[in-house]
């Protein structure tokens, strides 16, 4: 069976986790061998994925539970209409708005985050947002090597704290 095939229908959080340690892996692989610019595209789809896949997890989703685009672009009308955040567009990839959603959504449920988590968090994924965005893969930019650096530190920050977000 072709590999598309073999892929499934449907995300879980179980599997954006999974596939965020693989990715992250991948692009410190392809960073150690100059690929840069590859490097920073792959860790920030994994930051992307464990920010939605901590979402999901707060909002009581199981680890096997579907996860369907209109449950991603649901979220985002729900940052929008209920929780006040602004998310221009219909982006769905915006690192900054899934990290303002996490935080407050934990205030809504009464859980809210220390303030310094609150700002560690946000800080950190805005240091892998100031140099990632999906549409990366359509560049041919050379990145520093600082901002490839930043950029997985951040990514291995947000992994080493995810059962935390």
């Amino acid at each position: 069976m072709p590999l598309i095939q073999r892929l499934g229908h449907a995300h879980t959080i179980r599997e954006f986790r999974a596939a965020a340690l693989l990715r992250f892996k991948e692009a410190s692989r392809l960073a150690l061998a100059g690929d840069r610019l590859t490097a920073i595209y792959l860790a920030g789809y994994a930051a992307e994925m464990l920010l939605k896949a901590a979402y999901f997890r707060l909002t009581g989703w199981g680890l096997m539970h579907p996860l369907q685009v209109s449950d991603i672009k649901a979220a985002k009308t729900y940052a929008t209409a209920t929780l006040g955040i602004p998310w221009i567009g219909t982006n769905l990839h915006d690192l900054s708005r899934w990290a303002a959603l996490l935080v407050e959504e934990r205030k809504y449920r009464g859980m809210a985050y220390s303030a310094s988590m609150a700002r560690t968090l946000g800080a950190t994924v805005n240091r892998i947002y100031l140099n990632w965005r999906e549409h990366l893969r359509y560049r041919a930019n050379r990145p520093y090597q600082g901002e490839v650096a930043t950029v997985l530190a951040s990514v291995q920050w947000l992994l080493g704290q995810f059962r935390f977000l």
